[in-house]
């Protein structure tokens, strides 16, 4: 039995080892000998255009905002000046409530804050302008007063230098009165002097004279003649004598009249000097106890002017705890006026955007609250959302020169999200917003679609994509952009999937949210670049290889470096030249419908082995 077992094993190792040898020595043939002429082949020349590679994925439209408005001042109802399905601008006034609670309390804050900022007013600059114009006042008059008293100051020191000036003209004058006076006694003195000294002699002239008359008339009668002359010149001396004696003693009493009164216009000239000059001190004194009194009445008016400066720069000066104080409580009622006039601004519903108004949930005449806008819009791709398997793809693009007719057309086909996803993605939910109006911007439309592990890793915020609505043909496809790609993924059935969200970048009329589109974004181009069919590039693990087909049909197997790979065209960065003639697929009767790789041609091994050929589909 064992004998037997191995036989059978060592038959089908036989046989398969057989069959390999078959195959390849049919292989070598086919590589070696030039193509049978009955052989079809199917080639493409090398062009030169864009190559584009994409992912594709299914999607749904949603509107970019979509926003729950209510009041953030409750109150009753008072207007609604909208209806659903209506367009409005951004700032458009939608509905009021009742505002007169809101303003009243606005106008007592106002009042509040008005008298505050006059009260830091007030004491920013120290005092008011009536206490100003009095300290002003008062600083005037103060000033005057020294103006006043330095006049006064001035005109006493006038005086006295007019009063001294005066009084020693008076003592002068006395005094040279006085002089005068002196010397008339001086002159009465010596007159007098001379007068007694000539009345002194007169009179010695006199008794000289009688005794000698005594004598010489003593005889009597018996004089003679000669004696008789003698007594008579003798008695006329002594009459000539009497009458100087008489003529002297005469002036000498003048003289001593004279002089008496020479006296007493001397002493009263001494008098008069005496006078002039305790005058002339009494003035003096008098002149400067004057301007003693008014230079301290100068010095007072200017302390009391410079105080009261003081007094004024003091009530001037701003208390900085006062003004601290007052700056305080303006902040804090300015807060207060800001609160209430947001409160005002709270009664009257406004549009944030310009959109259409989706719903209106409350009538005029009805209390509402007063709460903060709800829903969101739908820019963001959070919240938990279905995930499906986007099939990825390469589509390719291009039209160029050289080769047969006909250009490559982007592949878009995607396949339909399935099953309920979970985690932390969300692309592909539905928004939804509630409110007094709910207000929802159809102008601009998102797209939330999912995409695998695989195809997420090739996406890019800022990609361009087209998006396609289902039933549509691919000619009307919108262009958009990858917006947002989720950070964290879904899995569903062990699919592990991206939530992305694509921005429109064209519209188009009649879009609305909930509507399935078909996504395909583009991860690779390449333009002014040599591409090929892609079933031409047979490709095992990193190297890649075309057959080229030459004169007479002959065909070479050339390595190739390829660049961007589309899903039915590649770029060939290296191996090949522009308007080369590469095999794309074969057609021969008999064998089967294969179309990749290198295949197999010429009837039995061609269709036994397989019509689809050895070497494979179109990517190895």
């Amino acid at each position: 039995m064992p004998v037997k077992i191995w036989r059978r094993k060592s038959l089908l190792i036989n046989g398969t080892l057989a069959v390999i040898l078959v195959v390849v020595g049919v292989t070598s043939y086919l590589e070696i000998r030039p193509a049978s002429s009955s052989t079809a082949l199917v080639t493409s020349a090398v062009r030169q255009g864009t190559v584009l590679a994409t992912v594709s994925a299914s999607g749904t439209l949603e509107a970019a905002q979509n926003l729950g408005l209510n009041f953030t001042t409750g109150g009753k109802v008072t207007a609604i000046y909208v209806k659903v399905g209506q367009r409005v601008t951004a700032g458009q006034v939608l509905a009021t409530v009742d505002p007169t609670t809101s303003k009243d309390s606005l106008e007592q804050a106002q009042a509040q804050l008005s008298a505050a900022e006059a009260q830091l007013t007030a004491a920013e600059e120290g005092e008011t302008a009536a206490a100003k114009q009095v300290a002003t006042d008062q600083a005037a008059q103060s000033q005057q007063q020294v103006q006043t008293a330095e006049s006064t100051l001035s005109a006493a020191e006038q005086a006295a230098e007019d009063d001294a000036t005066s009084a020693e003209q008076s003592v002068t004058t006395a005094q040279d009165t006085l002089g005068y006076a002196q010397q008339t006694l001086a002159n009465d003195e010596t007159k007098l002097s001379t007068d007694e000294s000539a009345l002194t002699s007169a009179e010695n002239q006199l008794n000289s004279d009688e005794a000698a008359e005594e004598t010489a008339c003593a005889g009597g009668t018996t004089s003679t003649t000669s004696t008789s002359s003698t007594c008579t010149a003798d008695q006329a001396a002594v009459a000539t004598d009497k009458t100087d004696v008489a003529k002297n003693t005469s002036a000498v009493s003048s003289d001593q009249s004279a002089m008496q009164a020479a006296q007493q216009t001397v002493t009263s000239d001494q008098n008069a000097v005496a006078a002039a000059q305790d005058s002339e001190k009494t003035t003096e004194d008098h002149d400067k106890a004057t301007i003693t009194a008014d230079k301290e009445a100068v010095s007072s008016a200017e302390k009391s002017y410079q105080t009261t400066l003081a007094s004024n720069t003091e009530a001037g000066t701003p208390n900085p705890t006062t003004v601290a104080q007052d700056e305080a409580a303006v902040t804090s009622d300015d807060v207060a006026v800001q609160e209430d006039q947001q409160t005002v601004a709270g009664t009257t519903l406004t549009a944030p955007f310009g959109g259409t108004v989706a719903s209106i949930s409350a009538d005029v005449g009805e209390v509402v609250s007063s709460s903060g806008a709800g829903g969101s819009s739908g820019s963001g791709s959070s919240g938990s959302g279905s995930s499906g398997s986007g099939s990825s793809g390469s589509g390719s693009s291009g039209s160029g020169s050289g080769g047969s007719s006909g250009s490559g057309s982007s592949e878009a086909a995607a396949t339909s999200a399935s099953g309920a996803g979970t985690g932390a993605g969300g692309a592909g939910t539905t928004n939804t917003a509630s409110g007094f109006i709910v207000l929802t911007d159809l102008s601009n439309m998102l797209v939330q679609a999912t995409f695998d592990q695989t195809d997420a890793a090739s996406l890019r915020v800022g990609a361009a994509a087209t998006v396609t609505l289902e039933g549509v043909t691919p000619a009307s496809a919108l262009s958009a952009t990858v917006a947002e790609i989720d950070p964290t993924s879904t899995t569903s059935s062990g699919v592990v999937d991206y939530g992305v969200t694509l921005a429109l970048t064209q519209h188009a009329a009649g879009l609305k949210p909930g509507e399935t589109v078909a996504v395909s974004v583009i991860t690779g181009e390449a333009n002014n670049a040599l591409y090929v069919p892609a079933t031409a590039v047979t490709t095992s693990g990193t190297s890649s290889t075309v057959v080229v087909v030459g004169a007479n049909n002959a065909e070479e197997t050339v390595p190739v470096t390829l660049g961007v790979q589309g899903s039915t065209d590649d770029q060939v960065l290296t191996g090949l030249t522009l308007g080369e003639s590469v095999l794309a697929s074969t057609a021969t009767p008999g064998t089967g419908s294969g179309t990749g790789g290198f295949p197999f041609r010429g009837g039995g091994l061609g269709g036994g082995l397989g019509g689809g050929g050895l070497g494979g589909g179109g990517r190895g």
